[in-house]
């Protein structure tokens, strides 16, 4: 990539499509073919167009109709035009992806990268997205007397005033943390630079003495297992009668440039499970982590087996990833923003502010799924005046927070970029050499089928990395519903679920297939194997201690840190 693609393009966009078309110009005569392909499509598609619009008898609908039946007449074109239109897009869409995924002789990433772009460019185009050719929009206006296109204006209007570029997905009046949202009783029990450790209050007569704690991404809030009561992971495990701990990250500012992920490591996730062993009175302690929240679980654990035993008992007893990915090398499609290119631009960037702001990491997790998460509400909100949703999933979605420089940077490039994690030593964090394959203790990992930031069958890779042994589940859904999955009685969600056996094949599709499929939470099957490692049942412990006195009342501070 030449020094001006590296700055009007640093994510190989316009590039991608460059060495697909140098590809075919090294192949002339299959070049010819896909041409040759396209050009007999069309012509089969205007001649049945053509055969249509031809007339069908010699008699003529008269001019003079009712009112209404001008309107319906009227309709009637909008909806041939847009039915027309569509089938030609379904030509053009069919031949374009085809002639990405079949090029000869290029490079299988360059490869993913095309395809990536050549589907948001289709996404963009689609018929759908234009007034004339989507026949309900035209449809509300006739029915709303044209309000619904001055209100998808003001619409428009809104989200340009708020100055982050970005399309409104979500009622955002709808939540507030600590009111409808992240409302379970708990209190704050410990502080720093960093985060906030929140202990919730119990909710049994007596609770089991192991608590556990939960690490979360601090890409977005920390509630995601604390939404709406039905959707709440924390209201679930405090009524089976756990101790539950949970980390808040702080937003970080310019004057948190310099934290690392090591700082993530020991003064955050290692710091949370001390605070809950101490006021718990417990040696060790379950932890979880979800997403980069697991990433620097995995992390903690192999410092801990080389750094801690000398100093006693390692102080997590087991651990859970919740879509985690230790194993970078086929990241899905967030893979397409990761090049040296890409990497050296979001650098730049961080260098003026000190750190990654929201706003891009938000749309880079929208292009993801440009077709439901930025089309389908350009459509409702502005085509057709419609009125965000309220939903605790895309609200906590939406909520997304800055990432500091050091840390974000070692992310991309030491993780992602040089996958770094899973080679024994390659990984330096708290002057110690990081192998997860020294890792003793149990692990409990969950995928999920339609994640598009952490794919199972990579998250599955974790499983032959470490030393203990592992239980993996995969769940229905995505990278969110897949891990937020309340049990309940008309739930049509299922999960698989079984031990990995090191000596049998270790290939995930392999693994699933030999794995009886399961309706209803995979929840449930967690907090059994929670409790196959024994523990017992005790009074329930104060909210704080001595050491760690309660500072205030949960959601905390750090959660509405703009």
């Amino acid at each position: 990539m030449n020094p001006l693609e590296k700055i009007v393009d640093p994510f190989g966009a316009a590039s991608s499509f460059r060495k697909v078309c140098d590809a075919w110009l090294q192949n002339s005569e299959e070049l010819k073919q896909k041409v040759a392909d396209l050009m007999s499509r069309l012509e089969d598609l205007n001649l049945e167009v053509l055969r249509h619009q031809l007339p069908q008898g010699s008699g003529s609908a008269s001019s003079l109709q009712p009112e209404e039946e001008d309107e319906d007449h009227f309709m009637g074109h909008i909806r041939n035009h847009a039915s027309l239109t569509r089938r030609y897009y379904a030509v053009f869409s069919s031949w374009l992806r085809d002639f990405v995924d079949t090029v000869p002789g290029l490079r299988e990433d360059e490869r993913r990268r095309a395809r990536f772009w050549s589907s948001q460019y289709l996404n963009a185009i689609a018929p759908s997205n234009f007034f004339w050719t989507n026949p309900g929009a035209v449809q509300r206006f006739i029915d709303t007397d044209g309000s619904s296109v001055l209100q998808g204006f003001m619409n428009w209007i809104d989200d340009g005033l708020r100055g982050d570029s970005l399309l409104t997905i979500v009622d955002h009046r709808a939540f507030k943390p600590g009111e409808n949202i992240a409302t379970s009783d708990g209190r704050v029990v410990y502080r720093n630079g960093l985060l906030e450790v929140i202990q919730y209050s119990p909710v049994t007569e007596k609770t089991y003495a192991i608590p556990i704690v939960l690490i979360q991404p601090w890409i977005n809030k920390f509630y995601i297992f604390d939404l709406t009561a039905q959707n709440s992971f924390v209201h679930y495990l405090r009524s089976q009668g756990f101790n539950v701990f949970i980390t808040s990250w702080k937003n970080p500012t310019a004057d948190m440039r310099a934290t690392t992920f090591t700082d993530y490591m020991l003064k955050g996730a290692l710091q949370a499970a001390l605070v809950a062993g101490e006021i718990c009175k417990a040696p060790q302690v379950h932890a979880a982590g979800y997403c980069i929240g697991g990433t620097v679980l995995a992390a903690l654990m192999a410092w801990l087996n080389r750094m801690w035993k000398e100093s006693g008992p390692v102080p997590i007893a087991d651990w859970s990833l919740f879509s985690t990915l230790t194993d970078f090398s086929e990241p899905g499609d967030i893979g397409v923003f990761v090049s040296e290119e890409a990497i050296e631009a979001i650098e730049s960037l961080m260098k003026t502010d000190g750190y990654l702001d929201s706003r891009y990491i938000s749309q880079t997790f929208r292009l993801l799924r440009s077709d439901s998460l930025v089309w389908r509400n350009y459509v409702h909100n502005y085509l057709y005046g419609g009125t965000p949703p309220k939903s605790d999933m895309l609200f906590w979605n939406d909520d997304s927070t800055r990432m500091p420089e050091a840390m974000c940077a070692f992310y991309l490039r030491d993780l992602y970029l040089h996958n770094k994690l899973v080679k024994k030593d390659a990984v330096v964090l708290g002057d110690c050499p990081i192998d997860l394959g020294c890792i003793e203790q149990p692990l409990y990992a969950v995928g999920a089928q339609q994640d598009h930031i952490s794919p199972w069958r990579s998250a599955f890779r974790t499983c032959s990395l470490v030393g203990g042994p592992v239980r993996y589940v995969l769940a229905s859904e995505g990278h969110i519903a897949g891990i937020v999955n309340p049990p309940s009685e008309i739930s049509r969600r299922k999960y698989w679920a079984g031990d990995v056996d090191r000596d049998s094949d270790l290939e995930p599709d392999a693994w699933q297939s030999s794995q009886p499929e399961k309706r209803g939470s995979w929840w449930t099957d967690w907090r059994e194997w929670l409790l196959s490692r024994g523990d017992a049942m005790t009074r329930p412990p104060s909210l704080g201690s001595k050491t760690y006195p309660p500072l205030e009342k949960a959601p905390g501070l750090y959660v509405n840190e703009i």
